[in-house]
């Protein structure tokens, strides 16, 4: 698309020093419209739809025609802003949340089709080959737990684009308000409508990623349910890792009655393989006691008086901790 027509500027005194957005009121209507149109020029959007909102207030019909135009541009750039510079949605993002759509019904046609391979197989009294269905059974988990963190993000994206389309829609009032004062101001009546244009297919591709949202949320309920389902038919030896939660807000897959407490809800979980446990002085302390009591009495590190059992003095060794 071409870039939006000019601003249109009107002459005006320098300012000598810049002034505070409170001394707003302290400026005249062309002040107020030259002070908008510059900081427009220099990228500041917030201080330039500040001014010339001000400059519009002040009801001058000479200056409220430029003002509106430059007031569509200052909406305009403020939604190309938000989305990263552009002016359309990034495609990637419903493309990514289609494709895991997809993931999950592929994960969850391979999970049903091993159910029925195992559930064949114990029927015919045979072994069932677990390999496939342990293989099938953590692809889906994966690909649940992947979903379930991409829909807030999803979501938010959501709502950025309904942010730049309320600023956008803004912007079109504003020019389209301009070329009604002036019908023959033709660029923003061009501007308007090039805006337009955009806004359709923004709009159209945001209703698209909604839809998608809203049809993951069900292939969550749906992929749920036959993860848990090919979970209780493999033997809990032979489950993949993936299965036991990985958070307190995560989903755990064990089957019933393998499923380990929480932290702080029911007691504490055992450290998980590969992962190191310090043990507190006192820890060590009582299983040093124990290892006593089971033992007996500590062998003597050596022959001489005193280090023996039943000695007077403690030996070197004894007056440094047992951890």
């Amino acid at each position: 698309m071409k870039s939006l027509l000019p601003l249109l500027l009107i002459a005006a005194t320098t300012f000598a020093a810049e002034k505070a957005p409170d001394e707003l009121a302290l400026l005249d209507t062309r002040e107020l419209h030259n002070r908008g149109t510059l900081r427009l020029q220099q990228g500041d959007l917030i201080g330039a739809e500040e001014a010339l909102k001000a400059s519009l207030a002040r009801n001058d019909d000479v200056l409220r025609l430029p003002a509106l135009h430059n007031l569509g541009h200052v909406r305009f750039g403020r939604g190309k802003v938000a989305l990263g510079g552009k002016t359309v949605g990034d495609v990637t993002e419903l493309s990514i949340a289609r494709s895991y759509l997809e993931a999950s019904d592929a994960d969850i046609s391979d999970m049903q089709d091993q159910i029925e391979i195992i559930d064949k197989a114990k029927a015919e009294g045979k072994e069932p080959d677990y390999v496939p269905a342990v293989s099938a059974l953590g692809g889906g988990i994966g690909t649940y737990r992947t979903v379930k963190k991409l829909i807030p993000k999803e979501e938010a994206m959501v709502a950025k684009r309904a942010g730049v389309i309320a600023t956008w829609v803004r912007s079109v009032g504003d020019f389209r308000s301009a070329h009604e004062l002036d019908g023959q101001d033709q660029p923003s009546l061009q501007n308007a409508e090039a805006i337009e244009e955009l806004l359709r297919a923004l709009k159209k591709e945001t209703l698209a990623l909604e839809e998608t949202i809203a049809d993951q949320r069900k292939k969550q309920e749906e992929l749920r349910n036959v993860i848990r389902e090919l979970a209780k038919r493999i033997p809990p030896d032979k489950l993949p890792q993936n299965a036991e939660g990985e958070g307190d807000d995560d989903e755990n897959f064990l089957p019933e009655g393998m499923q380990k407490p929480k932290n702080g809800k029911g007691g504490k979980t055992d450290p998980r393989e590969g992962e190191e446990k310090r043990m507190t002085e006192q820890e060590a302390r009582s299983s040093l006691e124990s290892l006593k009591g089971e033992f007996g009495r500590k062998m003597p590190t050596s022959d001489k008086p005193g280090n023996g059992p039943g000695g007077n003095k403690p030996s070197s060794e004894a007056k440094k901790k047992d951890y």
